[in-house]
């Protein structure tokens, strides 16, 4: 049957095509010829698919220029409008799911449905919260291309199937005095062993402590300010702890002096990254140190240190950034920087402060690290009998 003046057709293209079948409309006619101008709308497997197609934008015309945009074309619009609103550690996990959508990168977005969404996630070897995250990126992205009229669904909004979720029943160990003064003895074996001790001194997420930038230690003062997650946790001041406080100058003299913004380096002076630092170090030191913990183990031992000492409490909270859970305190209850730094300094009961600095090996300071490539070291019995005679 022959389709309505305007309304377009379908024809099969020449070759040995994939998809031979191309949809066209009508856009108009040549002044001087009076020849019908045309614009495709896409190809097709079959002519089936062509004139669904074809039929579809009569019924609700798009912007074909903009339909054909690709899923990392939209990526880099909506990147552009996103990232300025949101913090660095949220920025970097949408940069990684939609590098974990590799596969449908070059695809229009338009024509990503709900079984290619779902493919992309199956296939994906992220853990169920990387998979959370690719979701929700292409769902903010489906409602970004909404708003933009390129598509009329978020496929989102359906139910994906991102995997078993696993249990949230993580175990945290608080390290043990001992174990503390192993980190101590090893300064000087493996490198960023003092930022275990900085975390454990401080309560502070690793990835709070890997964003710190210099601008934002304020050693004359004794404090450094840090924070992700949500207001009581964003731009907070942490006091600096006498125990960690030569790590804290000798980071951020490394760090002005080669001119880096970050006050933790990787080795090749740039900033480190959280899953480099949970991988090739954190783990890595455990390891040869024989030590069960995991990174988030030294923001539980300061919250166990600042309860063994009956610290204030508010204090606590406001040094490892919790929402007060008293509405009086978080309305009308305010603590200095200085306060803060009294509490934290009641930790030298629990340790003498000479006595754990004097642990360190001299070498330390001058950066000569045993195992920097973390070749097999001595054993755990000798790490531990290093320095004993100081």
């Amino acid at each position: 049957m022959r389709n309505p003046n305007g309304f377009g057709c379908v024809y099969k293209a020449p070759g040995n095509r994939r998809k031979p079948y191309i949809a066209r409309i009508t856009t108009g006619w040549d002044d001087e010829t009076g020849r019908q101008q045309f614009k495709n709308i896409g190809s097709y497997i079959t002519y089936k698919e062509a004139m669904t197609a074809l039929t579809d934008y009569n019924a609700d015309p798009y912007d074909i220029d903009a339909s054909r945009i690709t899923f990392a074309e939209l990526y880099d619009k909506w990147s552009n409008n996103k990232f300025p609103k949101i913090s660095n550690s949220m920025m970097l996990s949408y940069k990684n799911a939609f590098r974990a959508c590799k596969e449908i990168h070059d695809l229009p977005f338009i024509t990503i449905k709900k079984h290619q969404i779902q493919t992309v996630i199956t296939n994906s070897d992220k853990t169920f919260s990387g998979k959370e995250r690719m979701k929700m990126l292409i769902s903010q992205m489906s409602d970004y291309a909404m708003e933009s009229d390129i598509i009329k669904k978020n496929y989102c909004k359906c139910e994906i199937d991102l995997g078993e979720k696993p249990d949230k029943s993580i175990i945290r160990i608080p390290f043990t005095e001992e174990e503390i003064k192993t980190l101590y003895k090893s300064l000087h074996i493996y490198r960023y062993t003092d930022t275990i001790l900085m975390m454990i001194f401080s309560g502070v997420r690793p990835s709070e402590l890997l964003l710190v930038e210099t601008e934002n230690v304020h050693l004359d003062e004794n404090y450094f300010i840090c924070g992700i997650k949500n207001s009581s946790s964003k731009n907070r001041k942490v006091p600096i702890s006498n125990f960690v406080r030569p790590f804290f100058e000798k980071y951020y003299n490394e760090a002005i002096s080669s001119g880096s913004k970050w006050l933790i380096q990787n080795t090749e002076g740039q900033q480190m990254k959280y899953s480099n630092y949970n991988r090739d170090k954190f783990h890595k030191i455990m390891e040869r140190l024989e030590l069960e913990h995991r990174p988030h183990d030294g923001r539980h031992t300061f919250a166990s240190m600042m309860d063994k000492i009956e610290a204030n409490k508010l204090c606590t909270q406001l040094i490892m950034g919790h929402s007060p859970r008293v509405l009086i305190d978080n309305v009308y209850v305010h603590k200095t920087v200085e306060e803060l730094k009294i509490e934290i300094d009641k930790l030298e009961q629990l340790f003498n402060l000479e006595e754990m600095l004097s642990l360190i090996d001299d070498t330390y300071w001058r950066n000569e690290y045993q195992f920097l490539t973390f070749a097999p070291p001595p054993e755990i019995a000798h790490i531990c009998a290093l320095n004993s005679s100081k």
